[in-house]
């Protein structure tokens, strides 16, 4: 009986056992359960109060590296904007402050006091803007005032900062020494004002020249990475984030010669000082064969005589207007091209200096009475620039069809703006038929430099065209884009129009270019060390509203005061041309008159005479000396 109830008890203590068991089981299965539910609501429904999720994290910070810009080179490779690092100097004058403030440290703020007023001495000696007082009262004004931000010194160059790292205090650090460098980056024009409005400049967002048209290019890249913050303070690289890197930008190689610039800023700066009524000055300098520019000058005062000459504006791109004779060559190229004029010989009849309509050209009254000639030929009316010879010839030979002249004037690109690496070219302004500026008289005064208005580029490079015997460059001042030295893009020369005129007419044109400068109005280059061909132009400027102040017509005020510019535009040498030269200066509002054949005259000879200097290979006789052994020292030997 006892073995038996002894296994009955074995059999209900196992199964006590059996059913603890199956609801703890039970229990914990609901309790997985539960935390399974609880972790798929987590994952999909909680989220963390952001007041508390940044105590959790470290701090991270969007670092933006931002790219070195391109250096835009002259024609050889020498810098005309650069960029460079420059920093800037701040201090905290707060540092330690609170905590030297604490009961038995005083002794620790006298002597920072201390350490700031010998700071102040090497800060009076190295920069000799303050005293050393001043720079003290500056330091510790800021830190009784809790300066944390105390500006010091600006654009420090790298060795002057490394200097000011080894001062009283500043040596300490900047958690002790309050000292505070921040590096930006500082666009350098080595050349000063040199080509200043075709380099341009970087200003915030206003940007001009090709700092603006290249802006692109030159920018590069920004790059960026992700930063956090140690235990220590200090920031380094999240690697779990992503980073792009920083691309500088390319450099750009200009055709300007900085020498050539040079000559025809200095020649240009002469005429326009010498003469308080000269307001401005422009001067171009082309190469025939490619049309590249090889100096590009804008000079100008500014609303008084006395403002200092400076590079303002662009006034060779921007300054449409009518330019006086020199666009008698336009005539003079249209009618022997269409064989109207088969030789400079040909003569046209005098009338008194009369075209019905027009002014009596006094110069054909003047050249009647010394001659006693009722004829006078095409050449000698463009050396004496008559006004009367072109006026006949364009209504005697384009009189029933004006349009064809026109069409010679949009031919040599004097009709429209062309594309150009600076942006800004002006359009030409045109009275042709049809158009409200239209009127008898609009065909004859285009003949001789009125009623079409154009930009000095745009002469410049017509006269190229002729110097090139016919073919009209195109005009540019980028030869390539460059990375590290490398060629990017190659800008080759390129032509607005492959023939202008013939061979022929462009060789007879520049016969009469030559005359004028033997015997014409452009005397004073007939001694020019290297020969030089091209036309003067001088040309009444419309005033505004304001300065015309209900003067008798467009030209002059109400006390006969006018405006004028005067041109020399031409090429050198003038039997092989390699430069097209043009140069401009405009007056502020006088009585008097200036003539292309003075003041430009004498800038082209300065700088023609210049450039002959610069270059030995216009002298080719000293070549041949120096390469020609001497046969009596040979043979003395």
């Amino acid at each position: 009986m006892r073995e038996q109830s002894e296994i009955k008890d074995d059999i209900v203590g196992r199964d006590r056992i059996h059913v603890v068991m199956f609801f703890l089981s039970l229990i914990f299965m609901v309790l997985g359960i539960l935390i399974l539910v609880w972790i798929v609501k987590i994952q999909t429904t909680y989220t963390v109060d952001p007041r508390v999720i940044g105590l959790f994290r470290p701090v991270e910070q969007k670092h933006v590296d931002q790219p070195v810009r391109g250096k835009i080179l002259a024609t050889d490779g020498r810098p005309l904007a650069i960029s460079a690092p420059l920093y800037d100097l701040y201090m905290d004058c707060t540092v330690r402050k609170a905590e030297y403030a604490e009961d038995g440290k005083e002794e620790k703020e006298l002597a920072w006091r201390n350490k700031a007023r010998e700071l102040a001495h090497y800060l009076s000696a190295e920069f000799r803007d303050r005293s050393a007082d001043e720079y003290a009262s500056l330091i510790l004004g800021g830190r009784d005032k809790g300066n944390r931000y105390l500006r010091i010194q600006r654009n420090l160059d790298l060795s002057t900062i490394q200097r000011v790292r080894t001062f009283p205090l500043y040596k300490e650090g900047p958690y002790t020494g309050g000292i505070i460098v921040e590096e930006h980056e500082e666009r350098i024009y080595p050349y000063d004002s040199l080509a200043r409005r075709v380099i341009g400049y970087v200003k915030e967002q206003n940007r001009i020249g090709l700092e603006s048209s290249f802006d692109a290019e030159l920018h590069g890249t920004e790059g960026y990475e992700w930063r956090r913050v140690t235990d220590k303070k200090r920031w380094i690289r999240d690697l779990d984030s992503a980073a792009v890197k920083v691309q500088d930008g390319n450099d750009i190689r200009t055709t300007i010669n900085v020498d050539f610039q040079d000559i025809a800023d200095k020649a240009l700066r002469a005429q326009i000082n010498a003469n308080e009524d000269i307001r401005a000055g422009i001067c171009i300098i082309m190469e025939a064969k490619t049309g590249a520019i090889r100096a590009m000058v804008n000079l100008s005062r500014g609303a008084t005589p006395q403002t200092v000459l400076w590079e303002r504006e662009n006034l060779a791109l921007r300054e449409v207007g009518e330019q006086g004779s020199v666009m008698k060559t336009v005539t003079l190229l249209s009618v022997v091209e269409d064989g109207f004029v088969k030789s400079l010989e040909q003569t046209v009849p005098t009338n008194n200096g009369l075209v019905p309509n027009y002014r009596q050209d006094v110069h054909i009254l003047d050249y009647q009475r010394e001659t006693g000639r009722r004829a006078i030929s095409v050449m000698h009316g463009f050396e004496i620039s008559s006004n009367y010879v072109f006026a006949y010839l364009a209504e005697n030979y384009y009189g029933k069809q004006p349009q064809e002249l026109f069409d010679h004037i949009y031919s040599y690109r004097l009709g429209e703006a062309f594309d150009f690496d600076i942006k800004g070219l002006g359009t030409p302004v045109v009275n042709r038929p049809g158009t409200p500026g239209w009127s008898k008289t609009t065909l004859g005064t285009t003949a001789y430099g009125y009623g079409l208005s154009v930009t000095p580029l745009h002469v410049a490079t017509f006269y190229n065209g002729i110097a090139n015997k016919g073919r009209m460059m195109k005009p540019y001042l980028v030869e390539s884009i460059e990375k590290d030295g490398k060629v990017v893009k190659k800008f080759v020369p390129s032509a607005l129009n492959e023939s202008i005129c013939s061979p022929a007419t462009a060789d007879t044109v520049t016969r009469a270019l030559r005359a004028v400068v033997n015997s014409g109005t452009a005397t004073r280059l007939k001694g020019a060390k290297l020969p030089v061909c091209g036309k003067t132009g001088t040309a009444q400027v419309v005033l505004s509203p304001e300065e015309r102040r209900g003067g008798p017509d467009p030209y002059h005020d109400a006390y006969g005061r006018k405006k004028n510019q005067g041109t020399f535009v031409g090429f050198f040498p003038a039997d092989n041309p390699k430069y097209t030269i043009l140069v401009t200066v405009y007056s502020y509002l006088s009585a008097k008159s200036f003539y292309g054949g003075t003041m430009p005259a004498l800038a082209v000879r300065d700088i023609v005479d210049k450039i002959y200097a610069l270059d030995s290979d216009w002298r080719p006789e000293l070549h041949r000396t120096a390469s020609v052994p001497d046969m009596k020292a040979e043979q003395t030997k």
